[in-house]
C-alpha cells in the first residue's frame, strides 16, 4: 500500500510539472497522454503524433499534443495536424 501511494505522489507531482513545460520528451509525453511509451513509440513510427526531432532526442510540443487530441476525438473526426 505504501509503495502504490508513493508512486502517485510522483506521478501526480510530474503531471503537475507537465502543465507548465511547453516542450515535453516522450516519456512526459506518455504521462501527459495517458499511455505507454511503447504506444508513443508506435505512434512516432507511424507518423501519427506530431513531434520534433532536436540533435538526438524526440520532443513535443505541448500544444501541438493537445491539437492531435481534439483532432482524434469522435465528434471531430481524424485531421492532420
Amino acid at each position: 500500500m505504501k509503495d502504490i501511494n508513493t508512486e502517485e505522489t510522483i506521478k501526480s507531482t510530474e503531471l503537475s510539472t507537465l502543465y507548465h513545460k511547453p516542450v515535453l520528451n516522450k516519456k512526459e509525453a506518455s504521462i501527459f497522454l495517458g499511455v505507454s511509451n511503447r504506444h508513443i513509440d508506435n505512434l512516432i513510427n507511424r507518423r501519427s503524433i506530431p513531434f520534433s526531432r532536436l540533435g538526438g532526442r524526440i520532443v513535443f510540443q505541448k500544444k501541438r499534443l493537445i491539437q492531435y487530441l481534439d483532432s482524434t476525438d469522435s465528434l471531430g473526426g481524424m485531421l492532420n495536424v
